[in-house]
């Protein structure tokens, strides 16, 4: 009788654990408001939109705007920025401070979405400056820091820049480029 006491116990406790996965709220899901889908709302979408389209615009593109290269600018630059590292600032790091990590049952952050709006990942705001990115699987993949101008410079977990980046889409997120400013549909609600 104990035995099954204490195997009803574990389970009702861990339960709730093993089950967990992240809901995307309406507020945040392209697929149940059209409005914060880049393929139907033409205002948030870098190919109808020059304004924020790298390509095009180069104040939000740091291969053309030295301010937002971390390459040039050191203020923006984790590497020579504790304050800016994950790695370096245990602060921002989801190994560390599990409520940053979205497999956290209390987690609250954005998620991220392919051109045909289904999940790719979630992000964590670790600080007014650094964002973290993760996969569908929960996998911590690389943080992006603030460069100023609404735009977010990637990096991956060895601090490296990979030259990709995030730009505010002027409404309801973030929009993500290549190096060369190329937007493969990847954005952020």
């Amino acid at each position: 009788m104990i035995k099954i006491l204490s195997i009803k116990i574990l389970i009702a406790f861990f339960f709730p654990a093993i089950c967990f996965s992240q809901t995307i709220p309406p507020k945040h899901n392209p697929k149940v408001d059209p409005n914060l889908s880049p393929t139907t709302n033409k205002s948030i979408n870098p190919e109808k939109n020059a304004a924020i389209n790298p390509k095009v615009n180069w104040n939000i593109n740091p291969e053309r705007n030295p301010t937002i290269n971390p390459d040039t600018t050191a203020t923006i630059n984790p590497i020579l920025i504790n304050d800016l590292n994950p790695n370096k600032n245990r602060m921002l790091n989801p190994m560390y401070h599990n409520e940053l990590h979205p497999q956290n049952p209390v987690w609250e952050g954005l998620y991220v979405f392919d051109k045909d709006d289904e999940l790719i990942g979630y992000i964590s705001s670790a600080s007014q400056n650094v964002i973290l990115y993760f996969d569908t699987a929960y996998k911590w993949l690389g943080y992006f820091v603030k460069s100023g101008k609404g735009t977010y410079n990637f990096y991956n977990l060895n601090d490296q820049w990979t030259g990709q980046f995030g730009c505010y889409d002027g409404i309801t997120g973030f929009n993500f480029f290549e190096k060369d400013g190329e937007w493969k549909g990847v954005h952020v609600k």
